[in-house]
């Protein structure tokens, strides 16, 4: 039976709509100075105003912790740029401010003339962040770039966002992205287990997203078959996940929605730490983030973020060689600010990862398929590009972002492909394959009035192209007896070509974007055309096949604005993600499509440190491949684009930093996906790897004084229901619930030692299984220590 909508709207007439409202331009994110907003804050306390001024204007704001919470700020009313509205609110108080970065300002107390050091105003040394726009100090973030690609506050935006900053990345001890996802709801990981090779394995509201959602600094991380650019945590500030369709700002993606990650970038302030951990498994890893200014006049800055890792992971053989996972990584960045209206950010990466591969196991016996003298993963990538940003005399901002990445990655894995007699018969395969890919996304964003009507408007176009080369090798590899294992034995260099292709890819997208404000309400209404098209060359048969296709993307959604800080919010949001392959008639198959109802709600209090949101969806994707039939229902082979899958349901999700030290950060997920259309028998199924409920709950309690000052202690719940290994739901895997510790304490101001356990119990389950003897195992119990060093 075909699902049906929440909303029962029709498609094409909606795309009409948008079409016809659509007429202007995209954006974002941008330097915050000169750009007006309207304020409505009454008099209040300092720290509870700069609260408000940050969630509107998208900014942290970093102020003193002690001596402005009895200082009550003026009044700030109507339309004004950030600068105004500071200098309103700050008359007369004692305190002053100053912009530290695009994103930031610092608010500190002045010295009167005369004090013994002469200085006319300084940063007291224990600060603390109001209204956070990044998660600097707290769990709860103040404005999304990914969601809306023009900084607009997490409370504003009618659609699903959640953002991880660096507090909660820090408490949690994440080591790789999907482990930061881990207390997310309706993010599925682990779905494959801890990969060695470090693909980033990742479910969003049952839509697979590892090769279409990734984001880092507003452009695509392009992936094909085995190349996937890898970022590591150290190198980012935060870890954005924009839930359901959002195409009308990307181009192709899956229905899931997409992972958008910031990098950190140059600062002015001086910044030397350096990190040093030792965990399970013998996991030596040491980290660098340096930065500060360059000139005296701090027009010119820098950052650079290091990591050398020495490890092994949770994987071992029989005779106890375990799977390495070694890496190197250095993301140096410069800034050349001349001024407050422009900034020049060029970027760099290069990444080193050896790791013993992929882990395949035998689950009636639990032994590893491959072998040490065979399994290997190697990749090396690097990455070069800018962040450009302008804003001219009469307040429109100008944005580009560019950059160039190359991947080369070499896979030696052995795979199970029977049993006999001897053991299991065992394939050896051998993969290599390169990538070159370059992104570029020029934005224009500007604020105006059109009577009643207050406009943030962006008009942007961007392209994406990719050139990749790939080879993959097949040849035999001794049987292996799963009872009585030998490893280390000779596996002969596979010889025997499966396949040998080149692809070429190449997309390009205008998008408009539209937030218009009339009272109370907030509009947002977007659309993108997309102009795609691919060539792949065989090798092998000499043939060629090519894809070109063009599609629009749709996105209306309407917040309304409660003085309670209670924000309704209704959207409807699409997306498309071609098909590979051919059908029957030798024609490529139309693209998937996403079409999602969100109805939510999101409550922030006033002048507090929280946010919750409660959200209800509604996702229909179409034209998924499913097998073709002939005469009879017989497969004919080939697959065809007339299958469905159906995702409902509700998510909730809550995070807090209250004053008192607490830290905490819930949510619950749950969702009803359905194969609705499916010419293999398996309609009314739940498809893979998707569980129905998810739920997870993080508690962090920071002392701030006696004898305990400085001490952090945390623990989380994490919860994944039951979910199947195939469609046609006839391999179950169990749910399972973990617990995760951290604690850290602050030896100085400038040293801190912190612990992190994943799994404390060291429970043993499978996060999938592709057959009743073949399953991926969970992550297993690890524990990390570290000592963090300011110099």
């Amino acid at each position: 039976m075909r699902g049906q909508s929440l909303l029962p709207w029709r498609t094409g007439r909606m795309a009409r709509l948008l079409t016809t409202a659509l007429l202007c331009g995209a954006a974002l994110p941008v330097l915050a100075q000169g750009v007006p907003h309207r304020f409505d804050i009454p008099a209040k306390p300092v720290t509870r105003a700069v609260n408000d001024i940050g969630r509107v204007a998208g900014l942290s704001i970093v102020m003193p912790d002690e001596g402005a919470v009895a200082v009550r700020g003026n009044p700030v009313q109507g339309a004004m740029s950030v600068e105004a509205a500071m200098e309103t609110l700050l008359a007369g108080t004692g305190l002053s401010w100053r912009f530290a970065n695009a994103g930031t300002i610092h608010v500190f107390q002045r010295i009167p003339a005369g004090a013994a050091d002469g200085s006319a105003g300084v940063m007291l040394e224990r600060i603390r962040v109001a209204g956070d726009g990044n998660g600097a100090t707290s769990f709860v973030a103040g404005a999304s770039g990914t969601a809306s690609k023009s900084g607009t506050p997490v409370l504003e935006v009618p659609q699903s966002v959640s953002v991880i900053g660096p507090r909660q990345l820090e408490a949690q001890g994440a080591r790789s992205v999907t482990e930061a996802l881990r207390y997310v709801p309706g993010v599925n990981i682990e779905t494959y287990g801890p990969d060695p090779k470090g693909f980033e394995w990742i479910m969003l509201r049952g839509f697979n997203g590892q090769s279409s959602s990734a984001y880092l600094d507003g452009l695509r991380q392009i992936a094909s078959n085995y190349s996937h650019f890898r970022t590591d945590p150290h190198q980012l500030e935060t870890i954005e996940v924009l839930r359901g369709p959002s195409s009308a700002l990307y181009g192709q993606s899956d229905a899931g929605g997409v992972v958008g990650k910031t990098s950190k970038r140059p600062v002015t302030e001086p910044l030397r730490e350096a990190e040093l951990s030792y965990g399970s498994f013998a996991t030596t890893q040491a980290a660098v983030d340096f930065g500060g200014a360059l000139t005296e006049d701090k027009t010119l800055s820098y950052r650079l973020v290091g990591v050398a890792r020495d490890g092994n992971t949770q994987f071992s053989y029989g005779d106890g060689t375990r799977m390495k996972d070694d890496r190197l990584m250095l993301a140096p960045s410069i800034t050349w600010a001349p001024t407050d209206a422009t900034s020049l950010t060029v970027t760099a990466q290069a990444l080193r990862d050896r790791s013993g591969g992929t882990a395949i196991f035998f689950t009636p016996t639990d032994i590893l398929v491959g072998d040490p003298n065979f399994s290997r993963s190697e990749q090396d990538q690097k990455t070069l590009g800018y962040e450009f940003s302008h804003r001219m005399d009469n307040g429109w901002t100008v944005r580009q972002n560019l950059r160039y990445g190359r991947v080369d990655f070499d896979l030696d894995m052995i795979a199970m492909i029977g049993a006999d007699a001897t053991g299991l018969t065992r394939q050896a395969r051998r993969f290599s394959e390169s990538l070159d890919s370059l992104a570029v996304d020029t934005n224009l964003l500007g604020e105006f009035q059109t009577g009643r009507l207050s406009h943030k408007l962006l008009i942007g176009l961007d392209h994406s192209r990719s050139d990749t080369d790939a080879r993959r090798w097949n040849g035999t590899a001794p049987s292996l007896d799963p009872y009585a294992p030998v490893y280390g034995v000779d596996v002969p260099t596979p010889t025997t070509v499966a396949y040998d292709y080149t692809e070429e890819y190449r997309q390009t997208g205008l998008y408009v974007q539209d937030e218009i404000r009339l009272d109370r309400f907030l509009f947002t209404l977007g659309g993108r055309q997309d102009w795609l098209s691919t060539r792949t060359d065989d090798h092998l048969t000499g043939t060629a096949r090519e894809v070109d296709l063009d599609n629009f993307s749709g996105r209306v959604g309407v917040s309304y604005l409660t003085d309670s800080g209670l924000v309704p919010y209704l959207s409807y949001s699409e997306s498309f993600l071609p098909n590979a392959g051919l059908g029957s008639d030798g024609r490529t198959f139309d693209p998937t499509r996403g079409q999602q109802w969100e109805l939510g709600a999101k409550y922030q209090p006033s002048g507090t440190d929280a946010l919750l949101t409660v959200a209800l969806f509604d996702i229909t994707k179409s034209n998924v491949l499913t097998p073709e039939l002939g005469p009879g229902g017989i497969s004919t082979g080939y697959n065809i684009a007339t299958g469905e899958i159906r995702s409902r349901g509700i998510e909730v999700e809550g995070k807090a930093s209250l004053g008192s030290g607490w830290d905490i950060a819930a949510n619950y997920s749950y969702s009803d996906v359905e194969i609705t259309e499916d010419n293999a028998g398996n309609e009314g199924n739940r498809p893979a790897l998707v569980p129905k409920s998810q739920a997870s709950l993080w508690l962090n309690y920071s002392f701030g004084a006696g004898a305990l000052d400085g001490l952090s202690l945390g623990g989380g719940l994490r919860h994944v229901g039951t979910s199947f290994g195939d469609n046609g739901n006839t391999i179950k895997v169990d749910g399972r619930t973990v617990i995760d510790l951290g604690a850290s304490y602050a030896l100085s101001e400038t040293a801190r030692l912190a612990l992190n356990v994943t799994n404390l119990t060291d429970k043993e389950y499978f996060t999938t299984c592709a057959s009743a003897y073949s399953c991926y195992e969970g992550d297993r119990r690890m524990v990390t220590a570290k000592i963090a060093i300011g110099f």
